[in-house]
């Protein structure tokens, strides 16, 4: 049997292969009508990796293999690194579990060929060695044309900042050039942020109590706010970077020891060592000690009260909320979309969360295997919100909220090649225009080259949006689709019709099922399925009002105070919720 592994950043090789393989398997993703074409002209069963894929099951194999390093690499302030460092490796641990399942799919023995080295392909090595196609000089081609795509599609504030995470990475260089603002002797609740979506979610909580002093802290420009309100300042982490190295010997001496010991009892840890995984830990954990050290400054030098963290995911905010915890002050953490699927991996990094909905309480308890008794809310659930009717325009819009499709490991062009034409059909047959809001990752250079590859002439007939949405967005939308963004619960607070295209779905997050759980939105099995969207909107989806917000100023104020019972703040779930999570059992 031969086989054939094509690297996400690699096309197969359509032009002269046909019957020359028994199974193809991209590394990446795509949508199905991909892998019909490829298969036809490939004259073999074209796959995806992700197909093996099991959403639920995978967040508990992962979360399982995590507590084995809990409790060993405690700091002087409390904090135990592994519960930070482990989560940079959750999606290798993924794809070691995806080639596993590949393995055992595959009949033995076979002949495995490659497009180009790829890590984690030595979890087949059982099943036989594996060629990359063409010499070493076809391999370095291939890297230099993908740096140059990549250059080639960023914007210009894009490529700013993936050279200071590149070259600057201990903010050296932007510590010297940054100046510290004058310091507060008002207490301020600390508001940490690394890019523009937490920044805008923390900002607006920080409304809800416009008595309270917030600060908002941006680690990375990405992050910074053009318009706050008045009881929100604003700085930059930069110039609370210490100069000097600060190593600490002992935390990379105990990184070591525990490295050995899973290595040596877990198999998915010696695969990750045996593709040099592991070598980039004791990296990371120097450059996550130099942003410790920023953050205990900041708490050190300004008058902070609690912390509010709208992504207790990344470095930047997690660590944040860990220190001052630590110091026994109010931490609250929140994300700033609808729902966190991190959450079924990580630990709860603050004392509480804020669920922002039933939808989201359930989705923490029930999925995954947060403590209730760890999970606050409004005292009661809201009252019904009236729905905002878009205002009648000349030119009444379709929307189409884009996702950064590439971090989930899709392939971006056939995406788009699959949706923009019937997206377009749609568009003309429902008498709007189409608009293409993009997310803050996507690339407007990106999108406009897409649309000038795939529609040609056509291009002219679609818009991209960019920035956060207006209200004159809101007013022209008649439909909205989207693949998983929680900018479907927006439109239905709204009234706005909002499809959601299932087959765009993270593999591993669950959210799909809880928004046809709390009845968001309308569920689109396939691409096929837009041209009844005309249809199914003028049918009422009978949504049930657990997904809106439920968040009042009374019960944020008793999150963030030290002088209230959080007690106080809980919110009694039910029966239903309090049912043990697949996660936690």
């Amino acid at each position: 049997m031969k086989v054939l592994l094509v690297h996400p950043e690699d096309n197969p090789p359509l032009g002269n292969s046909r019957r020359e393989w028994d199974l193809v398997v991209d590394l990446g993703r795509a949508p199905a009508s991909t892998y019909t074409r490829w298969s036809a002209q490939m004259g073999c069963t074209v796959i995806s990796i992700y197909d093996f894929a099991e959403e639920i099951a995978d967040l508990r194999l992962c979360r399982e293999g995590l507590q084995h390093g809990a409790g060993f690499l405690v700091d002087r302030f409390g904090i135990d690194w592994w519960d930070v460092l482990a989560l940079g490796i959750v999606p290798v641990l993924q794809q070691i579990t995806l080639f596993e399942r590949l393995s055992t799919y595959i009949d033995k023995p076979c002949q495995f060929h490659a497009t180009r080295p790829f890590r984690l392909t030595t979890v087949l090595r059982d099943c036989g060695p594996i060629k990359v196609l063409g010499r070493g000089s076809v391999v370095l081609r291939k890297k230099l044309q993908h740096y140059k795509h990549v250059v080639a599609n960023l914007d210009a504030g894009q490529m700013w900042q993936i050279i200071q995470d590149k070259f600057d990475r201990h903010h050296a260089i932007r510590s010297r050039v940054s100046r510290r603002k004058n310091t507060s002797s008002i207490p301020m609740i600390l508001l940490p942020s690394a890019y523009v979506n937490v920044s805008r979610m923390a900002v607006r909580l920080a409304e809800l109590l416009p008595d309270q002093k917030f600060l908002l802290v941006f680690a990375r420009r990405n992050g910074k706010l053009q318009s706050l309100p008045g009881n929100v300042i604003t700085t930059s982490l930069d110039p609370y970077f210490d100069r000097e190295n600060g190593a600490e010997s002992y935390l990379v001496h105990r990184w070591r020891a525990l490295k050995h010991i899973l290595v040596h009892e877990q198999s998915m840890f010696e695969t990750l060592e045996r593709n040099c995984i592991l070598e980039r830990v004791e990296s990371d954990l120097q450059w996550l000690l130099k942003i410790r050290n920023a953050w205990a400054n900041v708490l050190n030098i300004e008058t902070i009260a609690g912390c509010l963290s709208a992504d207790d995911t990344n470095p930047y905010t997690r660590i944040p909320l860990l220190l001052a915890k630590n110091r026994g002050l109010p931490t609250v953490a929140c994300h700033h979309g609808a729902l966190d699927g991190w959450m079924a991996v990580k630990t709860l990094a603050a004392k509480y969360y804020l669920a922002k909905s039933e939808m989201e309480r359930d989705y923490l308890v029930n999925l995954c295997g947060v403590a209730p008794d760890k999970i606050l809310a409004g005292r009661a659930a809201a009252a019904e919100q009236p729905k905002m009717r878009p205002q009648p325009s000349e030119k009444p819009w379709i929307v189409f909220f884009t996702e950064a499709y590439e971090a989930s490991g899709w392939r971006g062009e056939e995406v788009y090649k699959d949706l923009l034409p019937r997206l377009c059909s749609l568009a003309q047959n429902c008498g709007l225009k189409l608009i293409l809001k993009l997310h803050p990752f996507d690339s407007v250079r990106s999108h406009r080259k897409k649309l000038r590859c795939i529609l040609g002439d056509q291009q002219g007939e679609v818009q991209l949006v960019t920035g956060p949405p207006t209200d004159d967005l809101w007013k022209k939308t008649k439909f909205a689709l989207t693949g998983q963004s929680s900018i479907a619960l927006e439109c239905a607070a709204r009234g706005i019709p909002v499809f959601v295209c299932t087959w765009l779905r993270d593999p591993y997050s669950g959210y799909v099922q809880q928004y046809e759980k709390f009845g968001v939105g309308y569920a689109l099995e396939s691409p096929q399925q837009l041209e009844t969207v005309p249809q199914l909107w003028k049918t009422s989806n009978g949504a049930s009002a657990g997904w809106r917000e439920t968040i009042d100023r009374e019960s944020l104020q008793v999150l963030l105070s030290s002088n209230i019972s959080c007690e106080a703040a809980l919110k009694p779930l039910s029966p239903a919720i309090c049912a043990a999570s697949p996660i936690a059992s």
